[in-house]
């Protein structure tokens, strides 16, 4: 189901000038959000029953009772618009991945439950899962809709908060830049996701090359130093 992102109108005020949502701009947004839900249903339902290649942007149209023109005011493509249906549901398994972390995780342990429940995800549909990784890629236009922008910051905030959590705990280098290497691991689980949603390997192999890639990644995220210590004797009673 797709998720109603409406915002309930607000007024905003500032020193020179105020700007005041009125009741008509209020239904406006009302308007505009129910067609994208509409547009976001019946996209969904007809690439889940005809896929993604034998759906056409008319069929999408008729079905959510627009007309074609103002389907593509929500999305320039077919490609784009199968971003905008999944890229909620998407943010979503990650979020909900982020938050059920064993907080004494270990960091590499932690980054294989979140991908793996986005490997999980993207193999329930791997015919859809092609087109939209490809999308996702390398965009016609080079910029990227906002709906992919909220779907990358969101993951790359939910990898960022993890690496701070790390640095709290004196396991990660001060000197890391969270966001950066949240980017940089990102990258390792997209490349592999890539080959083998392209059909190599089987995903017991994909997560197994995973952990690998990973921990190399990991490995220069982490404080040597505190890593070099010798872990404090555990004391042993002795009888006298």
């Amino acid at each position: 189901m797709a998720k109603n992102l409406a915002k309930k109108p607000a007024s905003k005020q500032t020193k020179d000038s105020r700007v005041e949502t009125t009741p008509e701009t209020g239904r406006r947004e009302r308007n505009k959000q129910e067609k994208r839900d509409r547009i976001i249903a019946a996209a969904k339902e007809l690439f889940a029953t005809k896929g993604f290649a034998d759906t056409t942007t008319q069929e999408i149209a008729e079905k959510a009772d627009i007309g074609t023109g103002t389907l593509f005011l929500y999305a320039k493509s077919k490609e784009e618009l199968l971003v905008m249906v999944f890229s909620g549901d998407m943010l979503e398994e990650a979020q909900n991945a982020f938050r059920h972390l064993p907080p004494s995780a270990a960091l590499l342990d932690k980054l294989m439950l979140v991908f793996n429940s986005m490997i999980e995800y993207h193999d329930q549909d791997r015919e859809l899962t092609r087109p939209l990784l490809k999308e996702v890629s390398v965009r016609a236009d080079g910029t990227p809709s906002e709906d992919l922008a909220r779907l990358m910051r969101g993951i790359y905030k939910g990898i960022g908060d993890v690496i701070i959590a790390g640095q709290a705990a004196g396991d990660i280098r001060q000197s890391v830049d969270p966001l950066m290497a949240a980017e940089a691991l990102f990258g390792i689980y997209y490349l592999s996701l890539l080959n083998w949603i392209s059909g190599v390997g089987s995903k017991a192999r994909l997560l197994k090359r995973l952990r690998i890639k990973l921990a190399i990644g990991v490995e220069g995220l982490i404080d040597q130093a505190k890593a070099s210590r010798p872990s404090p004797a555990k004391k042993t009673s002795r009888k006298a």
